[in-house]
């Protein structure tokens, strides 16, 4: 018999007791739903079609984006522009907000576990190409003030490869030039920049401006029976965004050093520059046979206007005889000696302290922020306990006027040579000494780190380790995990990945949005 006959109580069926949830009034939904973690939500659509519908209902699922990611890109471009005050309006499916809602969730999901969705590999261009030296780094400082011992502790090699606000540079071994990469859309383009016939000492993207600094292969003039000169250039080119895509226009190219500069592991030069103006501090061992002085190396620094297009290479012109005065091009606007630098006190001399080297077009100042390592200095104390004091020094170019010398009121890892004086602030609550590189999505709270963790701090135990915080998580890699990116010790990126290079010279994209 039926229970409808006998009076027995019916039974209800497992489907209809599951969609139950989703036939609550919506507070109680609500209140129920703010236990569950982001993945909850996505799992919960899985149960049946009536839980689908309620966990992907606009109405809940935006107040969830707000209250769980409300720094991520997506929400914040919604906030401002008032995409939150009516969801229907946008889209009358829920699918719209279901992908943005799954978007988000996946990202900072795999960010809290440390796994990219996927990995992109680039191979770069070798050092040696066709038996010449191609790429030639200028070397590191081999002493710094910010290591109490002045002797910097680990090196890295310098990387041929550069990023800012999603674009990507780099010199790609496939198609034997230098690259853009668009990593929103992995739209390619060439660098109008050819790169064979020359040695590439640096090449640097800011404020959408590309910069390559090189030098010619052959030698011009001997110094000695080891040293030669060579004639070293900065060509520069705009980055211009398109209705569909970029464009790379070449801008000017200028001489940076007149008398040039040698390709030793003893000289270094270190650059910066915005739209507008580049600086070079350019800091030589004194070769004199009777004045020379290990503590008194020659020291110079320059600032040039660079914001006027110019079709004239001097490259392609050395002895300058063709060159039309009357067409305007980069040109010099300040020059300091080694004695202006010591009269603003920032002359390095033998053990230099400089960090961060930076031009202000507004101020028409030069901004030299310097590190060092205030001790204590005892057999009992270990390096994690170390202080440091970070100050700039802003030193005018244009016109006469005092200096400007304060706190930084940042703090800045050791210098170890993987950053090119373009060191980024860390923001660990680690000891500063600890750090190497730091990549900082600061709109979205997102972090990505590269530093030494070794309670004991013995050198052959140290790992460099890859650390990855978020607003609601914080998660440290592997070893081998971290290795895949940091074998140059420098780090970029934001929330929806991070960029760094591996043993293999292969550029690295760990992706966390796709």
């Amino acid at each position: 018999m039926s229970a409808e006959t006998t009076g027995t109580a019916t039974t209800t069926p497992a489907a209809s007791r599951s969609s139950g949830i989703s036939l609550l009034p919506p507070e109680l939904f609500l209140m129920i739903i703010n236990y569950l973690d982001p993945r909850d939500i996505v799992r919960c659509r899985r149960v049946s079609r009536s839980w689908h519908e309620a966990f992907g209902n606009p109405s809940n699922i935006t107040l969830l984006l707000k209250k769980w990611f409300p720094l991520a890109r997506e929400v914040r471009k919604l906030l401002e522009e008032g995409g939150f005050d009516n969801p229907y309006k946008i889209s009358e499916e829920h699918k719209y907000w279901r992908r943005i809602f799954d978007q988000v969730t996946a990202r900072y999901d795999h960010l809290a576990r440390g796994k990219p969705r996927s990995v992109q590999r680039f191979k770069l261009c070798e050092d040696l190409h066709f038996g010449s030296r191609q790429w030639f780094q200028v070397q590191p400082w081999e002493s710094h003030a910010s290591h109490l011992t002045e002797r910097v502790d680990f090196a890295f090699n310098q990387a041929f490869w550069t990023y800012e606000d999603g674009l990507l540079v780099y010199p790609s071994e496939e198609r034997r030039w230098l690259v853009l990469m668009d990593l929103e859309t992995d739209e390619e383009y060439v660098v109008p920049f050819l790169i064979t016939g020359k040695v590439i000492r640096r090449i640097r993207l800011q404020d959408k401006l590309l910069v390559v600094e090189w030098a010619e292969p052959q030698a011009f003039h001997w110094l000695n029976d080891s040293d030669g000169v060579h004639r070293h250039y900065a060509s520069a080119f705009d980055i211009k965004k398109l209705q569909s895509g970029w464009s790379v226009v070449f801008r000017n190219e200028w001489k940076i050093m007149f008398l040039g500069h040698p390709l030793s592991e003893r000289d270094r030069f270190f650059s910066s520059h915005n739209n507008t103006h580049y600086t070079i501090y350019v800091w030589q061992p004194n070769r004199s046979l009777y004045t020379a002085d290990e503590d008194a190396p020659i020291e110079s620094l320059f600032v040039w206007d660079i914001s006027k297009p110019s079709s004239y290479r001097p490259s392609m012109d050395p002895t300058g005889r063709w060159k039309d005065e009357a067409e305007e091009g980069p040109s010099i606007v300040g020059r300091f000696s080694f004695r202006e630098l010591g009269f603003y006190s920032v002359r390095q001399r033998g053990c230099p302290a400089i960090m961060k080297l930076d031009v202000n077009s507004e101020a028409h100042t030069v901004d030299i922020t310097e590190n060092v390592c205030t001790g204590p200095l005892r057999h009992d104390v270990s390096p994690l306990e170390w202080t440091s004091k970070v100050q700039t020094t802003s030193v005018p170019f244009l016109g006469y006027g005092p200096c400007w010398r304060r706190d930084a009121g940042v703090v800045f890892p050791p210098y170890r040579g993987n950053s090119g004086m373009q060191t980024a602030p860390f923001t660990s609550d680690d000891p500063w000494y600890t750090g190497v590189s730091e990549a900082a999505d600061e709109q979205a709270q997102v972090f990505f780190r590269l530093q030494y963790l070794s309670r004991s701090w013995q050198w052959d135990s140290l790992r460099l380790l890859l650390t990855i915080q978020t607003p609601r998580s914080s998660i440290t890699l592997s070893h081998l995990e971290s290795s895949e990116i940091a074998a140059k010790g420098k780090i970029y990126g934001d929330e929806r990945f991070v960029i760094g290079e591996n043993y293999d010279r292969e550029l690295v994209v760990m992706r966390f949005d796709r």
